[in-house]
């Protein structure tokens, strides 16, 4: 027990006492990131490729017009059942009387007071 407990605070000693390793500026598409979640400190190199260019947008295989109508269509939808769930939650909270509305008004007369 003693022994596994002695081991890893040295190797946490260790990683975290060594100073990281400067490294002469590289290409304009290097990135270095420090890595600390392995065993030693030690840098990584991050190249993330050639740079994009308009070779790799997607081409559309299908007419702008149909698929533009079905996304209305989607949308429309989420729009209206959004609407329907605004306006159920926003009677509710009148019947529940969440705004204080009866709070604030003007008192009623003595007697429209008693009537129900």
């Amino acid at each position: 027990m003693n022994r596994a407990l002695f081991s890893r605070f040295a190797i946490l000693r260790r990683v975290f006492g060594q100073q990281p390793k400067r490294q002469g500026s590289g290409s304009h598409h290097d990135v270095s990131v420090i890595d600390l979640m392995s065993n030693k400190l030690r840098r990584q190199v991050v190249n993330p490729g050639p740079p994009v260019t308009l070779d790799y947008m997607p081409v559309p295989f299908q007419p702008y017009k149909k698929v533009y109508d079905e996304l209305q269509a989607k949308f429309n939808t989420y729009l209206a059942v959004s609407i329907g769930f605004l306006v159920v939650s926003f009677g509710l909270a009148l019947y529940n009387d969440i705004f204080i509305i009866e709070a604030l008004s003007k008192p009623k007369s003595y007697r429209n007071r008693h009537k129900n």
